[in-house]
């Protein structure tokens, strides 16, 4: 899904890296972002409704599919609104091909696969280990159980009215920023928004490029996803090079080698505002700008024209700190076939961090891995390699759809001499080993680690990789 700097033939110290910041939510509390490009969420994979297995009888007495507003027995209701209907709303959003809104969205053929009722293939998604539904986790077991129950029973429709299960959330866009947005980058054909094709883009990458609009002192300091066409957009991820691109091109995603990750955003994230007295680098003016937009036309709609993206506010007057991306990880990777649980890391020794001449302060870390990728961990050994162990990140249940950034709230403190251990887990059902690449069939393992103050770091910033 990303792109990220050739990295090879530089080692030592911080090393050369990639920026990143992620539109997300702005603490550790609020809900994770969330993939859509999933065919439904469900139940068990014991749940065997077929096309000829959806109940016609109402769990309160009424007519199957016409009863009580949306159908749905309000415990289901509950798990469906809190789990499923963010993507799988009455008009499916963000690449979601099919509603789960009312009972009748159930009964019908999935679109992927109209063999089955959608309730059938939700039962299936809901432990695929591959695919998971929901994307940001196992659902929690007392749903699981009322989405389970439900759908062994033949997806039974109800009267009753339900109240809203739904928890108030945040406002999203750039009308929800504190302050005014100056900047913007936005997918388009010239003038217009980007037609997206109904044949073809299940899965488009489509690049839009941008001479930079910053002068060298501008940081960000407020960004919000500007979200157009929902139906068919999937995510978004804005870059930084100083390889020269047309400004306002559009086309297939050549990335640069030197592409510096800058913003992201996938379903469910939100508004990001950095603390008032912190600032993020943009790179100035003889910086081009990529936004790379992934599509997900499945429903192939020929209506969709998008001109989604991120605006962002800025300041020309540096705040007292900025904050950039320190790149750890590792690129020693190498999968054997047929592995499962394999293991891969990369440390940033203590040795390199007391060279620091004061603690970072870290913001928010952003996991990267590809297909492959399983689980991620990244963990702070206070005072060096042998000392107390900090956990800074940690994702048990990757998903390479939905990745998404985790932010520090408050703040960890990376001080002089702490040693970080990033840990990567990959399952490799192929019968090919598979090392460290850029392409989606090759593996990565990197956190992008927003920090501040980042002139402490110079302009090697990444650590541990070799």
């Amino acid at each position: 899904m990303i792109d990220v700097t050739k990295l090879r033939g530089r080692c030592g110290a911080w090393m050369v890296g990639a920026v990143l910041s992620v539109v997300g939510p702005a603490c550790a509390d609020e809900a994770p972002q969330v993939d859509c490009d999933a065919d439904a969420c469900g139940a068990d994979a014991s749940g065997d409704a077929s096309m000829g297995g959806a109940s016609e009888a109402s769990s309160d007495g009424g007519e199957a599919g016409t009863t009580g507003g949306r159908g749905l027995p309000c415990d289901v209701q509950d798990v469906v609104d809190r789990h499923c209907t963010g993507c799988h709303d009455a008009q499916p959003m963000f690449g979601a091909p099919m509603s789960l809104f009312d009972v009748d969205a159930w009964r019908v053929p999935a679109v992927t696969q109209p063999e089955l009722a959608v309730a059938a293939l939700a039962s299936q998604r809901i432990v695929d280990e591959q695919r998971p539904m929901p994307a940001t986790g196992t659902m929690p077991a007392d749903d699981l159980a009322v989405l389970q129950a439900w759908i062994e029973a033949g997806t039974p429709s109800s009267s009753a009215a339900c109240e809203d299960g739904g928890s108030p959330s945040d406002p999203v866009g750039p009308e929800a920023l504190p302050c005014e947005p100056t900047v913007e980058f936005t997918a388009h054909d010239g003038d217009a928004g980007f037609h997206v094709p109904a044949q073809g883009a299940d899965n488009l990458y489509q690049c839009f490029t941008f001479a930079s609009p910053v002068a060298a002192a501008t940081q960000a300091i407020a960004w919000a996803p500007i979200t157009d066409d929902a139906r068919v957009l999937h995510h978004w991820i804005l870059f930084r090079t100083e390889t020269p691109q047309q400004d306002g091109g559009s086309g297939p995603c050549n990335m640069p080698s030197d592409a510096l990750f800058v913003a992201g955003w996938a379903p469910g994230g939100g508004n990001y505002q950095l603390p008032p007295d912190v600032g993020l680098e943009l790179g100035g003016e003889n910086v081009s700008f990529i936004l790379q937009v992934h599509y997900h036309n499945v429903a192939h709609l020929e209506d969709a024209i998008d001109r989604s993206g991120v605006a962002m506010c800025v300041v020309d007057e540096p705040r007292e700190h900025t904050a950039g991306i320190v790149t750890l990880g590792t690129l020693g990777i190498d999968i054997p076939a047929d592995a499962a649980a394999h293991d891969e890391s990369g440390i940033c020794p203590g040795w390199i961090t007391s060279y620091l001449p004061e603690p970072l302060h870290a913001i928010a870390s952003f996991p990267h891995m590809h297909q492959l990728g399983r689980g991620f961990r990244t963990d702070i050994m206070r005072g060096g390699e042998s000392g107390p162990v900090e956990t800074l990140v940690d994702v048990p249940s990757f998903n390479f759809e939905s990745q998404t950034y985790y932010p520090h709230a408050p703040e960890v403190l990376i001080q002089p001499g702490d040693a970080l251990r990033t840990t990567c887990t990959y399952d490799n059902a192929g019968g090919s080993r598979v090392t460290f690449g850029e392409a989606t069939e090759d593996e990565m393992c990197f956190n992008f680690v927003m920090v501040w103050p980042i002139e402490v770091i110079g302009d090697n910033r990444q650590c541990g990789l070799l």
